[in-house]
């Protein structure tokens, strides 16, 4: 069986457009990261990139967690490599790390149960990021003489610096509604309300145009390099959308009272595979 699944979910029968759902899928292990869950999720990420009917992606665990972390044996194994081949190894996860960080279409992690070390990095990467009310979070690399060295850029743009600098320093627990309150998790939902917060979320990204997103996304990842100060990167993007099919005709379509033409609703009864 796969450790990383790609599945794409039709979202209505009117629609051509897609969810696309990456599921990790090492049950036995917790969904702990190897070599292979690493090389899975790349190609998952890197293949929905290429395809344009996505309006968005959900990144998911099967069974009890979502993640916990590394791989207890990977580690082990890595513990034996050179510097010059842990270089080589950190190198595969930073890519699997960019490749769902550089995405252009919007992602949601679906948290729940574990979400340890490397995982916490994979929430950060999401645009949204969506935690079960008992969900567990923790940074526990210092706890092994280790760092949570690549993923830190990340944790950087979601996590307030305070809390970032406590957390990584003690590897202390924390808990989905202070992850809230740190920045990390965007909404924290009872079990069973699961599938409704999900369907809510995605229908406003639904209803969004999806290329102003694409570029708002660039736009953004952009900023990030300059500090979010202003230049004339901000007058291309909005210049670019005004002028595109789709800003031309979403502003059509709100002047003339009507749904834009990209606009689409998940039915109610739509749940994840």
């Amino acid at each position: 069986m796969k450790s990383v699944e790609l599945l794409y979910c039709q979202i209505d029968s009117s629609c051509p457009d897609v969810v696309a759902v990456v599921a990790i899928s090492r049950e036995e292990a917790a969904n702990s990261f190897n070599g292979d869950v690493i090389l899975g999720l790349t190609k998952a990420f890197l293949e929905v990139a290429q395809i344009p009917q996505v309006r968005a992606l959900v990144l998911k665990g099967r069974g009890k967690h979502f993640s916990a972390g590394a791989d207890l044996g990977w580690m082990k194994d890595a513990a034996k490599l050179s510097y010059e081949e842990n270089l080589t190894d950190a190198g595969h996860l930073t890519q699997m790390f960019e490749a769902l960080y550089r995405l252009k279409v919007p992602t949601i992690a679906l948290l729940h149960g574990s979400v340890f070390g490397g995982a916490v990095g994979l929430a950060a990467c999401c645009d949204i990021v969506l935690a079960e009310a008992r969900t567990k979070f923790c940074l526990s690399e210092v706890k092994l003489g280790l760092l949570p060295a690549v993923i830190y850029p990340y944790l950087a743009q979601r996590i307030h610096r305070g809390p970032l600098r406590r957390l990584s320093v003690t590897a202390r627990l924390f808990s989905a509604e202070e992850a809230l309150s740190f920045g990390l998790v965007d909404r924290v939902f009872e079990s069973e309300t699961r599938a409704r917060v999900l369907i809510e979320e995605l229908n406003l990204i639904l209803a969004a145009g999806p290329q102003a997103v694409t570029l708002l996304k660039t736009l953004h990842q952009t900023l990030e390099t300059n500090n979010f100060m202003q230049c004339d990167e901000t007058a291309k993007a909005i210049s670019q959308a005004r002028t595109s099919s789709e800003g031309q005709a979403g502003l059509a379509s709100f002047f003339a009272k009507q749904q834009a033409p990209w606009a689409c609703k998940l039915p109610e009864e739509w749940d994840l595979p």
